[in-house]
């Protein structure tokens, strides 16, 4: 039935009862508004998401405190601070918000076929004419480095992606999505194409070579999960909200198939699951998906009428990312809540091992090197409030056994790594006074060997990528979003890989993920084939 049928017609709700709460409740432009300025980052159905849940049930502050927060933010989280609102939000819509977060219950929200169907939007015409190569000055399409932009109320004319030139580190363009930007893929086999999914549930077709967007379509209603066939031929989207996948020609993006994501978690519970990672598998044409809460992994047939998928059960409490080995044939998946990565054989679709992996595993795009005659996988955690030191797990690519347990700082979230750079690279994450810090550890020695703070940042330096040829490395800073004290909010800073001295610092609002292009032809982070 859709967000529409959701948002009904029904306006006012008594709450006379409740103290400090206006006698009758708008329901209806209360929900608008939360839809407007809340939902990219809370949920659209107010369950959670990015930011904490914001309903009756789940929040915990007073509708006092509630206020407080519209009006003044949540340093050093992504809620920007006061004076942001001004001219956006008036006292009696920041009231009426507050009366909704305190006094109404989640949505229960769907988001079907046709209701993806008609979100498409065609703003290119197929018979435009397009440029055979890019429009800018770019030696190598591989140099492209896509920067996301969240901008500083995630949403609006600031929540874009930026292109540079990973060479020159020069600007080549940027393309505005609306909504904050969250992950990006590139296509296989076309370079004119990538897609970016934002955090409102958006899926973005972009044409590099024009530096705009030419379709898109509302894959869910939140959700941030994202893969292109290795074929080229199809894209795929999952949701946080609803709890699905939908799977799309990637020329047209129209939809083909649609799977509702649930399954019996390794505690025997049947339970709709959250879309976690998703990956074109390098060897076939297939998709496979991790269901976050069903701990389960599923192995979709892309070739077989009807897109049968195979499943793979127990594969771990809370899913997350995951990552292949170089050569495809397994797929490496981060537990949350068991505390290991969990390796799943793709030919035979079995569980071959669950390694050790401290506390909550976060691998993000993965990251493996070669180090002597060995090939060894890192896996980072993002820790937890039980945690009682921080590590990045080391293990043999070939056998899984953990080969060792690398002390950190803090927290860690996204390992990068390139053939040509004598370092793993790993983003101290949190909101302690470590998290604008890097870490490297050696190739050779697996020893943490330096540690810098990226200059100026008050706040985080996270999501480290390096550029196609490994010469330099872009970091995103001060991942606060917050001009109210005249302060900038954000930047990109960029590093020489070798002597680790940043050679560039670009302002940018609320920084987020890097992605290089030369993705598209890797399998795995870390094993880059060469640009010339």
């Amino acid at each position: 039935m859709g967000l529409r049928a959701v948002l009904s017609g029904v306006a006012v709700a008594v709450l006379a009862a409740v103290p400090g709460v206006s006698t009758a409740l708008d329901i209806a432009r209360a929900e608008r508004l939360y839809e407007e300025h809340c939902a990219v980052c809370h949920g659209a159905d107010r369950s959670g998401y990015i930011g904490p849940a914001l309903n009756r049930d789940e929040t915990k502050l007073s509708r006092g405190e509630v206020l407080g927060r519209i009006l003044s933010g949540a340093p050093p989280t992504l809620m920007p601070q006061h004076p942001s609102w001004r001219g956006v939000l008036g006292a009696k819509d920041r009231d009426l918000l507050a009366d909704l977060i305190k006094t109404q219950p989640a949505r229960k929200l769907s988001w079907d076929m046709p209701d993806i169907r008609a979100s498409l939007q065609v703003l290119v015409p197929p018979s435009a004419p397009k440029a055979k190569a890019p429009r800018y000055r770019i030696d190598d399409i591989d140099d492209l480095m896509g920067v996301m932009s969240r901008g500083r109320q995630s949403s609006g004319k600031e929540s874009k992606v930026i292109f540079f030139d990973g060479r020159t580190h020069r600007k080549v363009g940027e393309v505005r999505t609306d909504f904050a930007p969250h992950l990006m893929d590139f296509h296989p086999t076309d370079p004119r194409w990538a897609y970016v999914r934002d955090d409102a549930g958006w899926l973005h077709k972009i044409d590099l070579y024009e530096m705009r967007t030419e379709r898109k379509i509302r894959a869910g209603l939140n959700g941030v999960s994202l893969a292109v066939s290795r074929d080229g031929r199809y894209v795929a989207a999952g949701s946080y909200v609803p709890h699905t996948m939908v799977i799309m020609d990637a020329q047209t993006l129209e939809p083909l198939h649609l799977l509702e994501l649930s399954g019996i978690d390794p505690d025997g519970k049947m339970v709709e699951a959250d879309a976690g990672t998703i990956m074109a598998l390098p060897g076939a044409n297939a998709f496979a998906i991790a269901l976050e809460q069903a701990g389960q992994v599923w192995i979709i047939d892309l070739d077989r009428p009807g897109m049968p998928y195979k499943v793979i059960k127990d594969v771990g409490r809370h899913l997350h990312d995951g990552f292949f080995s170089p050569d495809g044939r397994y797929m490496v998946v981060a537990s949350y809540d068991d505390h290991v990565n969990t390796v799943i054989d793709l030919q035979e679709a079995r569980i071959v091992r669950k390694i050790p992996s401290g506390c909550k595993p976060h691998v993000g795009s993965g990251a493996v090197i070669r180090s002597g005659d060995r090939l060894l996988g890192f896996g980072t955690n993002i820790g937890d409030e039980n945690c009682a030191s921080f590590e990045v797990t080391v293990f043999d690519m070939q056998t899984f056994e953990v080969v060792k347990r690398i002390p950190v700082v803090g927290p860690t979230e996204s390992p990068a790594a390139h053939p040509n750079a004598p370092y793993v690279i790993v983003d101290i994450v949190g909101t302690g006074p470590d998290a604008n810090k890097l870490q490297f550890i050696d190739k050779n020695t697996l020893e943490v060997v330096r540690t810098i703070e990226v200059a100026g940042t008050m706040g985080h330096s996270h999501f480290p990528e390096y550029t196609a040829r490994g010469d330099f490395f872009y970091v995103s800073a001060r991942y606060r979003g917050d001009r109210s004290l005249g302060l900038p909010g954000g930047q990109l800073a960029i590093f020489d890989s070798k002597t680790l001295k940043q050679v560039k610092t670009i302002p940018m609002d609320v920084s987020a993920g890097v992605f290089s292009r030369v993705r598209a032809r890797s399998v795995v982070v870390g094993m880059q084939p060469p640009v010339q």
